[in-house]
């Protein structure tokens, strides 16, 4: 490698980091789906304590258990279970001085911004509706007035369909003012709802805010886990919200059963009681199937999602390797969409890759000749005004005009 001190020295790379999603990291360390690769942590304790230490991934041991596996060793896909390891090898484990517990980094765009905030306007939106406060909340958001460095949206919320990384943005530094205006003035039986939800939703702007420093401070680390342990003390104000899709067909299944047993409970007393006590049965029923399917996902509910528990992490990962921006996918996204977006949309759809291969590398080549010609123009204009020739500058730009039009002959299409 050529150091800045003009020698070339011999150089050994040393993988620091992977930047992927988590179903990548999923596969590539071994691992289950609700399993974190940094740490044991079980999957029912996702959404648990932030400041509980649960013991880091040991990726070498793991392997040495794969192995007493194919010797016959009795017992170990229980550990690997428990664990939530799958028995196999980490694609990592052998790589010079990497320890492939803090290969993973986390993600702000996708962990936080199209992760926890998206889940969390889920929530809110529950909230708004159970409240009657959805039209409140979509008139403040139409309302908000443009400022400096601030995109205003363009269409309501009920509107939007697939939020981007930059509309989520938007909507962290808004959400809190949009939300305040639309729960203002509540009831005496609403006060205590409507408190724990601002203060529940700021405490996450806030952390998010704060993750996005480019140095930090040990008042700042401070700050970020007083946020965090803010947001976990109230987010039980949004659980009845968090429902699983699991748990929903469960929800509908025992709602089904127990209401077919009611109509037969009341078909069997008809002829024994009156029309007035069938009609107050049957209302107490419905109150009654209301009730236990709200307790049943009530009791069902939870925040066990990996998402949930990536941001505990946050704060020891700014301790051991600094600024979480260097290791976010925001730069890779943008990059995505100029190189690869572009050259989709002009391809024929047949054998995507190959033609977008193609066209950048036609693309490139166009700009460098068109590099060329103006450097050969300039040299030649500088020729032209040294020897101060008028003949000579007056056919200055025809240089340029001929390899252009060659550039042009050669490319084809491309022009």
């Amino acid at each position: 490698m050529d150091c800045a001190d003009g020698k070339t020295r011999l150089c050994l790379p040393i993988l620091l980091a992977w930047i992927a999603d988590h179903a990548e990291h999923a596969a590539l360390h071994g691992i289950g789906s609700k399993s974190c690769p940094k740490c044991e942590v079980p999957s029912k304790q996702l959404g648990g304590n932030p400041r509980k230490i649960y013991e880091a991934r040991d990726y070498t041991l793991y392997w040495e258990k794969a192995r007493e596996q194919e010797s016959g060793e009795a017992g170990i896909a229980e550990y690997c279970q428990q664990v939530g390891v799958k028995i196999g090898r980490n694609v990592f484990t052998e790589l010079y001085r990497v320890n492939p517990a803090d290969l993973d980094k986390p993600d702000l765009l996708h962990n936080i911004y199209l992760g926890l905030f998206k889940h969390m306007m889920e929530w809110v939106e529950g909230f708004l509706k159970k409240h009657k406060r959805q039209q409140a909340f979509n008139d403040v958001w139409k309302e908000i007035p443009p400022y400096p460095g601030f995109s205003v949206p363009k269409r309501a919320y009920r509107e939007v369909t697939q939020w981007q990384g930059k509309e989520m943005r938007n909507l962290a530094r808004c959400i809190s003012a949009v939300l305040a205006s639309a729960l203002r003035n509540p009831d005496s039986s609403q006060l205590q709802d409507c408190n724990i939800p601002l203060k529940c939703v700021g405490a996450l702007v806030d952390f998010s805010l704060m993750t996005q420093y480019c140095s930090h401070t040990p008042d700042t680390l401070a700050y970020m886990e007083r946020y965090l342990q803010t947001f976990h003390q109230t987010k039980d104000i949004f659980l009845e919200f968090r429902t699983s899709k699991s748990t929903r067909v469960e929800v509908n299944r025992q709602h089904r059963e127990l209401r077919r047993l009611m109509a037969n409970q009341i078909a069997q007393e008809a002829h024994h009681i009156s029309a007035a006590q069938r009609h107050r049965q049957a209302d107490q029923n419905r109150l009654q199937r209301v009730n236990r399917r709200a307790d049943l996902i009530q009791r069902e509910n939870h925040f066990n999602f990996i998402k949930m528990h990536y941001l505990s992490h946050l704060v020891s990962h700014v301790r051991r390797f600094g600024s979480n921006l260097m290791y976010s996918t925001g730069m890779g996204e943008l990059a995505h969409k100029e190189q690869i977006k572009e050259g989709y949309r002009r391809s024929n759809k047949n054998n995507t890759a190959r033609q977008i291969l193609s066209y950048y590398g036609h693309k490139h080549a166009l700009g460098m000749r068109l590099q060329t010609i103006e450097a050969l123009s300039k040299a030649k204009n500088a020729f032209v005004m040294g020897n101060g020739g008028m003949e000579a500058a007056s056919s200055r730009s025809a240089p340029r005009r001929v390899l252009k039009g060659r550039l042009m002959e050669n490319t084809g299409t491309l022009t």
